[in-house]
């Protein structure tokens, strides 16, 4: 297993380049979707909670969800008036002296505990990123002032929240393939059981036998979600 989890966490890696990601101030917990008129044209944008990838245990869905909401609000939660740049209750943490700092710390190191509790835990190479962003944004964070100003632009939760999101859905691609090939070695192995499990809620796709949850979509001629 040991194997897979590290090929998964490589391929994860390479998922967030791939998508080019503003990995920092790109919002992990929710999601802009567009709310179209009778005739089909974009009215507005609605934000909704982002979808879970299909595939995964009740425990990794749980624990994507509280990692990201747990990002977003300490980096990402509140907005001056006059400023686009969007700050979350770490900033305000970090300009108490010294205190503030590593207050700042043991709550993004609790955020990493909780992203290791996915089943069959994170890859070593994953949490070595995780835990660099961490001690990136400490060593920040120490420069009076200035240093909290950068502290917040470079957000680790918000980093380490998609990374996460980038190995689960990783993850719950190899669930459903029932296998994982290396990028580098060519190497395919069979996904264990300790990492199966079947995910609930959505509805059973016909071809695979996976769950797939459709995306909602919003008309602003009607109240609420339809397709739900």
């Amino acid at each position: 297993m040991n194997f897979v989890v590290s090929v998964l966490g490589k391929k994860a890696l390479g998922r967030l380049k791939d998508k080019h990601i503003e990995v920092n101030s790109e919002n992990p917990y929710m999601e802009k979707v567009p709310v179209h008129n009778r005739r089909g044209e974009i009215v507005k944008y609605k934000e909704r909670e982002r979808p879970i990838p299909a595939g995964l245990s009740a425990n990794d869905e749980k624990i994507l969800r509280r990692v990201r909401r747990k990002a977003y609000s300490w980096d990402l939660s509140f907005r001056f008036c006059c400023f686009r740049t969007r700050f979350g209750w770490s900033f305000f943490v970090g300009l108490l002296p010294f205190i503030g700092d590593f207050a700042d710390l043991l709550v993004a190191m609790h955020i990493m505990k909780i992203a290791s509790a996915v089943d069959g835990g994170l890859p070593k190479s994953l949490y070595a990123k995780m835990m660099w962003n961490v001690m990136i944004d400490f060593g920040i964070g120490l420069v009076p002032f200035l240093g909290d100003l950068a502290d917040a632009l470079y957000r680790a939760n918000v980093r380490n929240a998609w990374l996460l999101d980038a190995y689960l859905s990783e993850k719950a691609n190899a669930l459903q393939s029932g296998k994982v090939e290396d990028p580098d070695s060519g190497k395919t192995v069979a996904v264990p059981n300790s990492l199966r499990h079947a995910a609930p809620g959505g509805h059973p796709d016909l071809e695979t036998g996976t769950t797939q949850a459709p995306p909602p979509t919003y008309d602003s001629s009607r109240r609420g979600r339809n397709g739900l």
